[in-house]
């Protein structure tokens, strides 16, 4: 007998068994995320999706079989393989549920393989034909074995979830292994016919069978639908569900930023006029929550008098769309009457349908720090930092302005300038400190001084500005002079120490002195100028000779620099000669400046513009340089000595200089002397010492210049290795006339001999003086006795050892014979 299915079987069979599988893991995780009597109702649907799914592939299967001959089924054992089928799936379910490891997946597996199995031989118990099927065990081992190897994979892919559609996976397992298991089983089946078995009475026939199979197909349809609605169920709660906690915790964010941010909430409805305000809007002003009423009005009746209409105007800009958001900085009235400013920033969320706003949300920002902040860099801008009067940049805008008045309206105002006399010593000898303190205290009474329609303004250092506009006359400006040179030179205690200084003043007139600030400022400036050039701690007035006499002095710096780089200065020599002999030692270089227009101009009037101006170190320079040019092509090796003003004395590279300059000449370092005054040295005393040593080093001779005329020569002289100190003219000049200056020289030539020390005495103009002097063992006399300052070829024939004048031959002591004029070293 030969047992044959139909082709259709197997497909069939399969597409029930794979969408019965996957309705009952789809139930299966609805029971796994359940609780309670849900769990309940899911598991028994999750059983009976599995165990229809199994029974209806088990008979589809019967149905497609066709044995030789005739077949029924028992009721009984056809509908007790479907409850076998059943109820062990509902086991696995329950045992899967739980499942939390390898064992308790594998245990599930064989449950479900042995209700499967159950089910199968159950259903074939209740075949009924005219034989009897004989088994072959070792193909029914095969399909149990198979079949619980797919079932246990299948729940462990369920389970785990190792793949992305497990739920896919796992029921094409389950239906491999149920499917397996039936046509295993079924190989394994073989009918023997047996006559003695009566041929079946059609208990139930296939067709009743067929229908069955469709109801229970059905079945398995509405579990699939339920599965599948119930994941889309699960879903969409799970989706609602994360969305309403996001919301939650938005919400919970949104709060606590609220309330710990700066920012004030406001809701208006414009139609109504009523309006909310967020607890934040009311306490940055000092209101409790709840204790403003909520209406529109209630933000008009806070509003600044004086900020309102340009915040009404900006609203209604936005209301009427000429701009995207309301943004507008105001100050809104505090519970405690004062006055606190706010950023307001808003926009229009709501609009009619003739586009008419209904409702606009926003802010209110706490910008209380921010203004107050801006007032002060405001202030700082304008402002001294130290004394707190107005600045040089504020000064010049209240002038400019002052300015502009007095030439539209025919108006007057006046400038002062003010400078500190002796503030430098008071930073010296006290220090910065009690020079600030002095600033400050001197700012405080300049301001108590004022006028309230006058501005006193800090320009820099120890100057000061006054701008006049109340009371410009000259009467009043000579009065408020007085009264602030006055109050200024007050003494002012400061570290157990009393301080004085004084004050001086330049006035100038508007619009008589100008109408330009920086015209006017100047000529108050000069009168300055002219105040501290007269004796200090008094005021000048400018007048136009002042203005004249800066023009000259412009002219002439300009005149100098050309000198300097074109040619127009010149050197002129002074000899000093020894006192015994009235032979030559030397000469003194002396420039000399010949002006195309004005003549032969003294060093009394251009060596201090050179001082001022700063052109003192490149005319101290050209000096040097051309002092040893001409002093290397003398016929006899005298030295020649150049003056070093004070700030050239303060170049560190000084000695570095000097020496290149002789090696550029080629003038030996010993023909060469400097002389320098106590005033260089005093400046810093360790640095001079250091450039002394320095250019001794280099063999270069050192003279102190107008010895006595110092406040500190004695202690000068024992702390530097001076080679010379001349004695100030001065003093030579009276020795004749005055007891007291013939000490003083006596004092001085005594001191050179004793410390070993040249002394040479300038400014030697009679007999008597140079009679006086030999008498007194001087070594080497300077002045207009033996020559003016004349040009190096004047010395001619003092250079081919002529006799020198009668006047100096005349004054020589009579025990010394009259010499010859002669180069001497």
């Amino acid at each position: 007998m030969t047992d044959e299915h139909a082709a259709w079987v197997l497909p069939l069979s399969a597409l029930v068994c794979w969408v019965s599988c996957h309705a009952a893991f789809g139930l299966l995780k609805q029971a796994r995320e359940s609780a309670g009597w849900a769990t309940a109702i899911w598991l028994a649907a999750t059983g009976a999706a599995a165990g229809a799914g199994i029974w209806s592939t088990h008979f589809i299967a019967m149905l497609g079989y066709a044995p030789p001959l005739s077949i029924s089924y028992d009721v009984r054992l056809t509908l007790a393989s479907l409850g076998v089928a059943m109820a062990t799936a509902f086991c696995a379910a329950s045992l899967i549920r739980g499942a939390a490891g390898p064992i308790a997946i594998v245990v599930s597996g064989l449950v479900l393989t042995a209700g499967i199995a159950a089910m199968h031989f159950t259903g074939m118990a209740g075949v009924r034909i005219p034989g009897r099927f004989i088994w072959d065990e070792t193909l029914v081992a095969a399909a149990l074995a198979s079949g619980t190897v797919l079932t246990c994979a299948a729940l462990f892919v369920f389970t785990l979830r190792p793949a992305r559609y497990p739920r896919a996976i796992a029921a094409t397992l389950l239906t491999g292994a149920i499917g397996t298991m039936h046509f295993v089983s079924m190989a394994a089946a073989r009918v023997l016919p047996d006559p003695s078995i009566a041929a079946p009475d059609d208990e139930l026939a296939r067709g009743a069978l067929a229908a069955g199979v469709a109801a229970v197909m059905l079945t398995i349809l509405a579990f699939s639908a339920l599965s599948l609605f119930a994941d889309r169920l699960r879903r969409a709660n799970r989706t609602l569900a994360s969305h309403g906690a996001a919301l939650r915790v938005s919400e919970e964010r949104l709060a606590r930023a609220l309330d710990a941010g700066s920012d004030g909430l406001w809701d208006w409805n414009i139609g109504t006029g009523q309006a909310w305000y967020s607890d934040r809007w009311l306490t940055m002003l000092g209101y409790a929550p709840g204790e403003l009423e909520g209406l529109v009005g209630t933000w008009r009746r806070l509003l600044h008098p004086e900020d309102e209409p340009k915040a009404v105007e900006l609203l209604q800009a936005h209301f009427d769309g000429r701009s995207p958001v309301y943004e507008c900085e105001y100050r809104l009235r505090r519970k405690d009457g004062s006055w606190g400013w706010v950023h307001a920033r808003g926009k229009v969320v709501e609009r009619d349908a003739g586009d008419l706003p209904q409702r606009i949300v926003g802010t209110h920002i706490d910008i209380e720090a921010r203004k107050l902040a801006e007032q002060q860099i405001a202030h700082m801008a304008r402002h001294d930092g130290l004394t707190g009067l107005t600045n040089r940049t504020r000064f010049y805008e209240l002038l400019r302005l002052a300015l502009q008045e007095a030439a539209d309206d025919g108006r007057t105002c006046a400038v002062l300038c003010l400078d500190l006399d002796r503030f430098k010593s008071v930073n010296d000898t006290a220090g910065h400190m009690a020079g600030d303190e002095l600033l400050k205290r001197v700012a405080g009474r300049l301001a108590g001084s004022m006028h309230p329609a006058d501005t006193v303004a800090r320009m820099g250092g120890d100057e000061f500005a006054v701008l006049v506009r109340s009371d410009p006359s000259d009467e009043c400006l000579r009065r408020l002079a007085q009264e602030l040179i006055s109050v200024v030179g007050k003494p002012v205690s400061f570290g157990g120490q009393t301080i004085e200084v004084g004050l001086s003043i330049g006035i100038a007139r508007a619009p008589q002195h100008g109408l330009v600030e920086t015209q006017l400022f100047s000529r108050a400036d000069l009168a300055l100028y002219q105040a501290k050039a007269e004796g200090r701690n008094c005021y000048r007035m400018f007048d136009a000779a002042m203005d004249e006499a800066v023009t000259r002095r412009r002219e002439l710096e300009r005149d100098l620099r050309t000198a300097l780089t074109d040619g127009g200065l010149e050197l002129h020599y002074q000899p000093q000669v020894r006192a015994s002999t009235c032979e030559f030692l030397g000469f003194e270089a002396l420039a000399r400046w010949r002006h195309p227009v004005r003549g032969l101009i003294p060093p009394g009037e251009f060596i201090p513009l050179a001082e001022e101006t700063g052109l003192i170190s490149a005319l101290g320079e050209w000096v040097l340089r051309s002092a040893c040019s001409e002093a290397v092509r003398w016929t006899q090796p005298l030295k020649v000595a150049v003056n070093l003003s004070p700030r050239e004395f303060q170049q560190g590279d000084l000695p570095e200089r000097i020496f290149a300059i002789l090696a550029e000449t080629g003038l030996p370092p010993s023909r060469l002397e400097i002389e320098i005054t106590e005033t260089a040295i005093f400046a810093d005393m360790n640095r001079a010492l250091s450039i002394v040593l320095r250019l001794k080093a280099l063999g270069i001779s050192i003279a102190m210049d107008d010895f006595g005329t110092g406040y500190a020569s004695l202690a000068t002289l024992q702390a530097f290795p001076f080679d010379k100190i001349k004695i100030d003219r001065s003093f030579v000049g009276q020795v004749e006339t005055s007891p007291q200056a013939a000490v003083i020289v006596r004092a001085v030539l005594g001191l050179g001999r004793s410390l070993g020390i040249g002394v040479v005495a300038e400014g030697v103009e009679t007999a008597g003086q140079m009679r006086f002097l030999v008498g007194e063992d001087c070594e080497a006399l300077q002045g207009y006795l033996f020559g003016k300052p004349q040009p190096i070829e004047s010395f001619a024939e003092a250079m081919r050892g002529r006799q020198a004048s009668d006047l100096a031959i005349r004054a020589a002591p009579v025990r010394q014979p009259a010499a010859r004029m002669a180069f001497a070293s």
